[in-house]
């Protein structure tokens, strides 16, 4: 099984069946629904069985894992991918962490190792991220990676009958 080594006992590793109870007992929070656009609230089962088949297809279809379950040693504690990969050229970014992993530069050491393994895997040249525009945090991690800012979206995402305010990222070769 491949797996990529961030540091520590922290590894990013393909998505697994098993994954399922602790991905609903992680992802569950309300506060990860407000800062992301296609996790659902509350996260079911049901949600997490659309998922893993959609991670399944996109395996199949490139051949390799695109997106990735973050692990600390064999604990779930979130997940990273990549979405409209277009290997040699781009792919966009997306990723969530567990609320007791927050604040210790998990996230920011796990965007490196993953956008590090996405140039070199798929010879990318530009990696994008979309974030609300409130979330600073995200921001942050993306601009500790080497991210530039390109751009405010006003009103580019609805979500909850709201328009959300979206900041562009974008990390090119």
């Amino acid at each position: 099984m491949m797996q990529v080594c961030v540091s520590g006992p922290i590894s990013l590793t393909p998505w697994r069946s098993s994954d399922q109870a602790a991905c609903i007992e992680r992802i569950s929070d309300r506060e990860i629904y407000e800062q992301t656009l296609r996790i659902p609230y509350p996260y079911t089962a049901e949600h997490f069985d659309q998922w893993f088949h959609i991670v399944a297809e996109a395996t199949a279809r490139h051949g390799m894992p695109v997106h990735f379950a973050i692990r600390d040693g064999e604990s779930l504690i979130g997940g990273v991918g990549f979405d409209g990969l277009t290997q040699g050229h781009r792919a966009e970014i997306g990723y969530w962490l567990a609320r007791p992993w927050r604040g210790r530069g998990i996230m920011t050491a796990v965007v490196g190792k993953a956008c590090e393994h996405a140039l070199a895997e798929w010879n990318l040249v530009r990696i994008i991220a979309r974030v609300f525009d409130t979330n600073l945090a995200s921001a942050r991690v993306l601009e500790k990676n080497g991210f530039e800012s390109e751009g405010f979206l006003r009103k580019h995402e609805l979500k909850d009958g709201r328009f959300i305010n979206t900041r562009l990222f974008a990390l090119v070769r």
